[in-house]
């Protein structure tokens, strides 16, 4: 399917099915995908800037939520999959953060939501994928978006595809939940992502422990 192998980029090539179990398929990439893409460290510096620029890290969720929906919905147009073909791009590639890298500018809903999530997840804010269905038959996605969790431990749903603000969603007949890193959730083993440059921490161990006493 591929001409050529592109730079720098591992593409994952298959068949993919039709109907509901191609729609279950694509629900469990993008939780798949969104839960990897959380430990992106271009994403969270993308994430944590723009909070800065509108002077909301110290935000609620939900105001946190808006301003990388915003954000988002500034830099990536809307585009549409390929002719019978499903395509998930990564958060860095949507939104362009690789200099030199592959650069997509243009998303559909499942890239959206993919971004959406992990660019909340990346701040230590949970999030979920739902798949919606707007026609019949109604047990087949049909669309999918986002929700993440508030300080009350409820849902915010939000979908960067249309206009609307976070909270609100086009009206659908059912929703389909999906948790990114269901698995690794039950294991309790999370991951590692450690950055580095030039120099060394200083100091002795105990000064390093009291000032961040979770990091070991």
């Amino acid at each position: 399917m591929i001409d050529r192998p592109i730079d720098g980029v591992q593409t994952d090539q298959r068949v993919h099915p039709a109907g509901k179990k191609g729609a279950t398929v694509s629900l469990r990439e993008v939780a798949e995908r969104a839960w990897k893409a959380r430990m992106s460290p271009r994403l969270r510096a993308w994430v944590t800037q723009e909070l800065d620029k509108a002077k909301m890290v110290n935000g609620t969720h939900r105001q946190k939520g808006q301003v990388i929906l915003d954000a988002f919905r500034k830099k990536v147009p809307y585009v549409a999959d390929p002719v019978m073909g499903e395509f998930m791009a990564k958060p860095e590639q949507v939104l362009c953060l690789d200099e030199g890298g592959l650069c997509i500018v243009g998303a559909d809903c499942d890239e959206v939501s993919i971004t959406l999530a992990a660019a909340m997840m990346s701040i230590g804010i949970d999030a979920m994928i739902i798949g919606s269905s707007h026609r019949e038959p109604y047990d087949t996605p049909t669309h999918v978006f986002m929700a993440f969790k508030d300080e009350l431990d409820k849902w915010v749903k939000m979908d960067g595809t249309t206009k609307l603000p976070a909270g609100k969603t086009p009206p659908h007949m059912r929703e389909f939940w999906y948790e990114p890193g269901e698995q690794a959730k039950d294991s309790g083993e999370g991951d590692f992502v450690g950055m580095s440059g030039p120099g060394t921490l200083s100091g002795p161990p105990q000064r390093f422990d009291l000032r961040y006493p979770g990091i070991r």
